[in-house]
């Protein structure tokens, strides 16, 4: 993927330089900490408990002090002071090894689809605490409905809010506070002159959870707002499944869609679809696709859109029919246009010549 007119890979820097090794080379300690990598930030004086929190499954940084964060590349345009291409320049002239001498902190990625009990718990709790809460917000049904998601897609895939106060209390009423810290659903946050607090990882974000089995098994939360000052969405760390895998159980024909709310929009067409939140998914994480005579790759109209369509297309051959989306266009920008199902399934026709279609509720 190029950025503009400079002539770097961009995907391909970001592969060939792991986070934590660039990170440790400036100088900053690195320690595991549940399941991120924990450090000072040197964005602000840091003192007390660490605030940068680094995520190698994900290959970004977040400062919860700051309130700022991204990828390896936003790390380097910050920390000195460079432009996009600047920064790309100086990250390619870094060794692709764990820089300097320091080895690249040990890191365990956690799986999600095997929970044991106590955790599974938890993480049921925390998602009804966050489903009741997003009917008391109206600005977060705002947004869903800004955005075409209906109340039906909302309680059909148990759509949920983080309001920043009710999960805290909940857990720690039920006793379990360490086990949702373990899972990444609260974390400390210092204080000037005082003791830190529990705060929610997600507070202030809507919450699409994966479900198995009935079960919320992990979590991915969307910013009501694109502010730069912080990421759009957070995840908890570890192995990040495949969102709405029992929904392509069975079906001929899937539907992997790039983005959560191109999956929401999908859900609501009634679509087997599923999304793996990105545009990367492992070679060795595509087994659940293995029943399927057709997948359908419903990916954004822009350069890393295309570069993930084609390293789909080079796993899955013929099997795999690209849905080409309007230039500068994703599902859900399409589904929110008064044309956009009509559109999509006629495209959608374009790109299965050779099936008949049956209509637009019949796929």
């Amino acid at each position: 993927m190029k950025h503009g007119s400079h002539p770097y890979d961009v995907a391909a820097l970001r592969c060939a330089h792991p986070i934590a090794s660039v990170i440790s080379g400036y100088g900053i300690a690195l320690h595991a900490s549940g399941y991120a990598l924990v450090g000072r930030c040197p964005f602000h004086p840091d003192h007390g408990r660490p605030n940068l929190h680094v995520y190698p499954d994900s290959q970004r940084w977040y400062c919860y002090r700051c309130h700022v964060g991204g990828d390896i590349i936003d790390f380097i345009q910050r920390r000195e002071n460079l432009g996009f291409s600047a920064a790309c320049q100086r990250l390619a002239g870094l060794p692709t090894e764990p820089n300097r001498g320091n080895p690249r902190p040990r890191f365990t990625s956690r799986r999600w689809d095997r929970l044991p009990l106590d955790e599974q718990v938890v993480m049921n709790s925390a998602l009804e605490i966050y489903q009741e809460a997003l009917w008391r917000r109206p600005q977060a049904l705002a947004y869903l409905q800004r955005r075409g998601i209906s109340e039906t897609i909302i309680r059909d895939c148990r759509l949920g809010y983080a309001d920043g106060t009710s999960l805290v209390g909940h857990l720690r009423r039920l006793r379990v506070l360490r086990i949702a810290q373990d899972l990444g659903l609260l974390h400390r946050s210092p204080q000037r002159g005082r003791s830190s607090r529990l705060v929610e990882f997600f507070s202030g974000r809507i919450v699409v959870p994966e479900l198995r089995g009935g079960h919320c098994i992990w979590l991915i939360g969307r910013a009501l707002d694109d502010s730069p000052s912080r990421p759009k969405y957070l995840t908890l760390t570890g192995e990040r499944p495949v969102l709405g895998v029992e929904r392509t159980v069975g079906h001929g024909e899937v539907f992997l869609c790039e983005g959560v709310f191109g999956y929401l929009t999908a859900v609501g067409w009634e679509l087997p679809a599923c999304s793996p939140c990105g545009t990367s998914l492992p070679a060795e994480r595509l087994g659940f696709l293995a029943r399927a005579d057709v997948v359908y790759g419903v990916f954004d109209a822009d350069a890393a859109g295309q570069a993930a369509s084609e390293r789909f297309a080079a796993r899955l051959g013929s099997r795999w029919q690209p849905v080409a989306l309007p230039g500068g266009c994703d599902l859900n920008d399409l589904g929110r246009r008064a044309e956009g199902r009509a559109t999509f399934f006629r495209l959608l026709a374009a790109a299965r010549p050779s099936i008949h279609t049956k209509g637009e509720h019949d796929v």
